[in-house]
């Protein structure tokens, strides 16, 4: 299974793929924007919670 460190590396270099392709304000790269962004997010809160498991 990939870390969701490069699940995201693969998604952003697939979003600069699609905004190259497409335009930056295309529909496509908004999509792709977008699910990098819930990607990120899901980083985030599992950062998070590894910072706060480790402080109890």
């Amino acid at each position: 299974m990939k870390s969701i460190d490069a699940v995201i590396e693969e998604y952003r270099k697939r979003m600069f793929i699609i905004a190259k392709e497409n335009g930056i304000d295309s529909h496509r790269t908004l999509i792709a924007s977008q699910n990098l962004d819930l990607l990120l997010n899901i980083k985030m809160s599992e950062d998070q919670k590894n910072v706060l498991d480790k402080k109890y």
